[in-house]
């Protein structure tokens, strides 16, 4: 036998009431004066007679008085009002499903401000395989296998991942530089496919090598060693970068102040952003070092440390708008201006990271914010652990820990994401 209780909302109390209102489960036992009803099932809610007519119930007798549509109208009522007063409070109480966006006022990623030396030793240069001599640009491969570019040891060097001994890849083992197929001179952007081929910005050659996995010599495909300001010259290339899926080659050719677009393997190539000479009107690059192409406004950001700011170039557009730093080419070192910045990328989120060389420091952007985090080094230029001095390039893998190329101290440096 169940019993039923309604809600007294001036009491504000639950109550029992003097009259069964709904019948749930096993029926209430209730007095019933007709002879003709042959069976109750007491297992149900249903009651089951010969004749409808003659059922009456004591408790309820005053009920048979009212007409049936208004005791229709009343029982709809009455079991509403018992449903909303059974949720209704129940729904107050829920939580909101609204959501909030709270503006961030700090990154939502972190790092551990002390780096790890991955490569080089002791902040010391040198020529064995141990060592590195003011290195540039660094890539990783799926492995986290370091490509190195050491620059005044004319060579690329390869180390495997917790292993400090170098392999050269391309150039002379011995750091002799030089202009033959097998030889490299200052060595600065690199690009590595996902075969291990390497393109190679040989700086102090003005060309750009082509080296594959395992090779010994290289393959020149753009430039031929001469300074020059043509289509089809380069002066001191820089940063490099291939798209894979349409076989064209961009450069960084920062003497001539231009980005630079090589199709179809052509060794002549389109200026795509600058070649209006060294300025900082919105047509100008100065010395840009790097660039990263973003696929999804087809536009490239460029460090153009000559200008001391990051500026997006969308690709076909005649000029550059600025992302950060000043617009009238001034240095800082505050959270909004930079000092000749010499590498820039962005992470699958949207958020960007500058090497902030002369400011011996990498910057944080979190997506769509104005001021940076100093996520490395001090602001000042240092040896220890979690200082950097002239940091020229960074790279991040998968799980975005942040390798920089320290490099007037001969390293690189590893910061771990947490």
């Amino acid at each position: 036998m169940i019993s039923s209780q309604v809600y007294n909302s001036q009491q504000s109390d639950w109550s029992t009431p003097s009259f069964p209102l709904v019948v749930s489960g096993n029926i209430q036992n209730t007095s019933i004066d007709n002879p003709d009803l042959t069976r109750v099932v007491q297992d149900h809610s249903t009651i089951y007679s010969k004749t409808k007519s003659n059922l009456s119930c004591k408790p309820l007798q005053w009920w048979s008085s009212i007409p049936s549509l208004l005791q229709g109208m009343i029982l709809g009522v009455s079991v509403g009002c018992i449903i909303l007063a059974i949720i209704l409070p129940l729904w107050l109480i829920q939580p909101s499903k609204t959501t909030t966006v709270t503006p961030f006022n700090k990154p939502i990623l972190r790092w551990n401000t002390t780096g790890i030396t991955v490569a080089g030793y002791g902040s010391v240069s040198g020529t064995s395989s141990y060592y590195l001599n003011a290195p540039w640009d660094v890539a990783l491969d799926w492995s986290n296998t370091l490509y190195v570019s050491d620059r005044y040891n004319h060579r690329i060097q390869k180390f495997l991942m917790n292993t400090k001994n170098g392999t050269t890849v391309a150039g002379q083992m011995s750091a002799t530089s030089g202009s033959t197929m097998d030889e490299l001179n200052q060595p600065t952007g690199i690009y590595l496919d996902i075969n291990g081929n390497l393109f190679i910005s040989d700086a102090v050659n003005n060309r750009i090598q082509y080296w594959s996995n395992g090779a010994v010599t290289g393959q020149t495909l753009i430039g031929n060693g001469i300074i020059g300001s043509q289509n089809n010259l380069l002066y001191f290339p820089y940063g490099i970068w291939r798209d894979a899926s349409s076989n064209i080659l961009y450069v960084a050719d920062s003497y001539n102040h231009r980005i630079m677009r090589y199709k179809n393997n052509s060794q002549s190539g389109d200026i795509i952003a600058g070649g209006y000479g060294s300025g900082i009107g919105s047509t100008q690059l100065s010395f840009p070092y790097a660039f990263h192409f973003d696929s999804f406004s087809n536009s490239l950001l460029i460090a153009n440390a000559g200008s001391h700011n990051i500026v997006r170039w969308i690709i076909g557009a005649s000029n550059w708008t600025i992302v950060t730093g000043s617009m009238n080419g001034i240095s800082g070192s505050n959270a909004t201006l930079l000092c000749s910045p010499t590498d820039v990328t962005l992470d699958p989120m949207g958020n960007m990271y500058i090497a902030d060389m002369f400011n011996h420091r990498i910057q944080f952007f979190l997506s769509g914010q104005s001021n940076a985090v100093t996520i490395a080094g001090t602001g000042v230029g240092g040896s220890t652990s979690s200082e950097l001095y002239y940091p020229s390039s960074l790279t991040l893998d998968s799980q975005l820990n942040l390798y920089v190329v320290d490099q007037n101290n001969h390293r690189i440096q590893k910061f771990v994401r947490y």
